[in-house]
């Protein structure tokens, strides 16, 4: 058991890279005319269906 114990690496605390605030990266998805993610390429937003 001491064996493994002597193998583990040690830990390396994670970090945060800043992109910029949400609002903003959030924002580019506004005045879209077309989303392809559930429908056909270039389905216009006034044809989508939700139910």
């Amino acid at each position: 058991m001491e064996d493994a114990d002597k193998k583990k690496e040690a830990y390396e605390t994670p970090s945060l890279t800043v992109h910029g605030s949400i609002e903003t990266i959030t924002q580019a998805g506004l005045g879209i005319t077309a989303i392809d993610a559930s429908f056909p390429a270039h389905t216009p937003i006034d044809e989508l269906t939700f139910s």
